[in-house]
């Protein structure tokens, strides 16, 4: 594919597809165009599209692997998804993650035009940092825009709580600058509810509010703020405290560069947080089974798609299944962890692996996938198969031992994925001994 055309990949009905293809390629377009699922995510995986457009007349299954290649591929993770769907039909999960919605039958000026948009905005907000404004006074808003703007960044914005704490876990914004007083839910609930929620709680947050009594910072920097502003504020404080705010973040956080996920050292401080509260937990220790087989097949850059695609499937089975306390961290490499209630410690391992099983073999290329492995070479130049990637959750809880370090937990879960991973298929196993 010559990458340097403006490149679509097209994924519909077969009469349709042709038709758009052929009006985008008369406007200059490189298109190549799919009413066959396989041979489309066959190439999702092998090139860089600068835009997709998918119809939505596909099972859910496949829209879920569409989506889930394009948003976490190396290749085409920036690049904007357009959804064609009926005229007046309800809005499903996919058009509120789309960054445009056209209606069907496809109107091709019309298209081209949200092409023509997409693309643009994307070529601005590359490798550029955004930030969340929010406030419920539209000229606070637009003051706080035109102090991010000013630092070379990409404003968002919000004019409640509960539309900030929808697009922070949208848009994963680099900083949020949050007011204090707001209808419906204040600032504070939203400090709240963002650190709690594994999608957000490692994304700093600058208060800036009228409230200037030392209970409210204290409060606010308790909760999880970052830092604490007063209004009316100083432009150029403002500015000098988000620019070194975002340089901390990103030299000194504790996460994974890979998945963003918080790493080791924090996963080590919740346990030891739990430990010392006497408070029950269960921890998930999730690995995937032959990873390094698929990224020695495959390569780093699918490789790390996958692992980016199991932290998100991971995070959204812990926010259907795990509770308001859940934790999930990533130490490296294949290798998660989650801390959750004992009680919630089944479903969310049984969620964990049924998203797994679903999505994964879509990283393989077709004929592997229908050969249900991998065939490589080894050093020795000897013939090796691997079978598709299944998962591996070690169930530590203290509903059935005690513990007193941390080093307890992990020593245990070492034994649990030992027996996990001799079983075939995707496997959870609990630990159930209490003789310590």
């Amino acid at each position: 594919m010559n990458e340097t055309a403006r490149s679509v990949l097209l994924l519909g009905p077969e009469g349709e597809v042709t038709r758009v293809a052929e009006a985008l390629s008369s406007e200059g377009y490189h298109v190549l165009g799919f009413s066959e699922f396989k041979a489309f995510m066959a190439l999702l995986l092998k090139t860089t599209p600068q835009a997709v457009v998918l119809w939505d007349n596909r099972c859910r299954e496949e829209l879920e692997a569409a989506f889930g290649v394009l948003r976490h591929h190396v290749c085409s993770r920036r690049s904007p998804l357009i959804l064609a769907q009926a005229a007046g039909e309800t809005q499903g999960w996919m058009a509120r993650v789309a960054n445009a919605v056209v209606s069907v039958p496809v109107d091709p000026e019309e298209l081209c035009g949200l092409l023509d948009q997409c693309l643009e905005a994307e070529a601005e907000s590359q490798d550029l940092l955004r930030v969340l404004v929010v406030d419920d006074d539209e000229n606070i808003v637009l003051l706080g825009s035109h102090v991010v703007s000013g630092l070379g960044m990409i404003p968002l914005v919000a004019f409640d709580g509960p539309e900030a704490i929808t697009k922070a876990k949208q848009l994963r914004p680099d900083l949020v600058l949050l007011d204090i007083n707001m209808p419906q839910m204040d600032g504070f609930e939203v400090i709240k509810r963002l650190k709690a929620d594994t999608t957000t709680s490692m994304v700093p947050i600058i208060v800036f509010s009228a409230r200037q009594s030392e209970e409210d910072k204290v409060r606010a920097l308790k909760l999880g703020a970052d830092d604490y502003v007063t209004k009316p504020f100083n432009i150029l404080e403002l500015g000098a405290r988000i620019d070194r705010l975002l340089n901390r973040t990103r030299s000194g956080v504790s996460a994974s560069s890979t998945t963003g996920l918080p790493g080791s050292v924090s996963v080590e401080q919740v346990l030891v947080e739990r430990l010392r509260a006497a408070q029950p937990f269960a921890v998930l220790y999730v690995d995937a089974d032959r990873f390094k087989a698929f990224n020695d097949c495959y390569g780093f850059s699918r490789g790390d798609s996958v692992i980016r695609q199991i932290a998100d499937l991971i995070t959204d089975a812990c926010q259907s299944e795990g509770g308001e306390s859940v934790f999930v961290g990533h130490i490296g490499g294949d290798d998660f962890v989650v801390v959750t209630d004992p009680d919630r410690a089944e479903a969310v391992a049984r969620g964990i692996i049924e998203r797994f099983d679903r999505i994964i073999p879509y990283y393989y290329d077709p004929a592997d996938r229908e050969h249900g492995a991998i065939v490589t070479t080894d050093r020795r130049g000897q013939r090796a198969e691997f079978p598709l990637m299944t998962l591996s959750i070690a169930v530590v809880t203290t509903a059935v031992r005690p513990f007193h370090h941390a080093g307890e937990v992990a020593d245990v879960a070492v034994q649990l994925k030992k027996v996990a991973k001799s079983r075939p298929g995707s496997v959870w196993v609990m630990d159930q001994r209490t003789d310590g």
